[in-house]
């Protein structure tokens, strides 16, 4: 269950962070690149558990 809300998370930040992306200011624009590649980043870690939980369970 906590590795969907984390993704749920992950989706709501990438959509915040899109709204960065289009602003006027270059500043934004980098920090909403930024975000949405740490954002991206947290997902593939959680993957990785989420895959590693799998295993062990076989």
């Amino acid at each position: 269950m906590v590795h969907i809300l984390k993704i749920a998370a992950v989706v709501i930040v990438v959509t915040y962070a899109l709204r960065l992306v289009n602003a006027q200011s270059d500043w934004l624009v980098f920090a909403g690149l930024a975000i949405i590649g740490l954002a991206f980043y947290f997902l593939y870690t959680v993957v990785g558990q989420i895959v590693n939980q799998l295993k062990s369970k076989l």
